[in-house]
Order: structure tokens, then sequence, then C-alpha cells
């Protein structure tokens, strides 16, 4: 590879190197609607990530990677606030 090829690594061709962490999201939020209570203080806190199932009231989780650093704090503010604790957030 040339000095002129380095800003233009190609990280698709990894030479047979593991590349699971590459494609695994570093930010994660998972939700367990079978532990929700249907509070809903998810979806009142960060709209942008939760939203409630009109027919049941369960979380309806609308971004499981969010890449933004705020949505990120918001995430873990609504993890925090569950009641039901039916929000997990993984940082990897």
């Amino acid at each position: 590879m040339s000095d002129a090829d380095v800003g233009d690594t190609d990280v698709s061709d990894t030479g047979g190197a593991d590349t699971s962490d590459v494609r695994r999201p570093a930010f994660t939020i998972t939700v367990d609607g079978d532990a929700c209570c249907a509070m809903g203080r998810c979806a009142a806190t960060e709209p942008d990530l939760f939203d409630q199932d009109p027919a049941t009231g369960t979380v309806v989780l609308l971004d499981p990677t969010p890449s933004s650093p705020e949505l990120h704090a918001s995430a873990r503010l609504c993890a925090d606030l569950c009641p039901c604790g039916a929000i997990t957030v993984s940082e990897h």
C-alpha cells in the first residue's frame, strides 16, 4: 500500500481477520415487551427512541442502535426510569 492509499483504507478487506467487533454496534438498546408494564415513561422521555403500542401500551423500540451521544444518554435515563426494568442498554 502506498502512502497515497493510506487514507482510502477499505475496512471490508480484513485479510481474513475476525471482524465481529467491527460490525457490532457499540451501543445497543433492547426491550423486553413481556416485562413492560406500559407506564410510558420511556416514550414520554425520549420519543426518538421509544413509542407505545396503541393496543397494549407496551414499549416499542424505534432505534436499537442510535449513533448520537445525546440519545445514548437519553436511553440510559429511560432504562433507569423504567419501573419494570424492561429496557437494557449495552455498551461494547
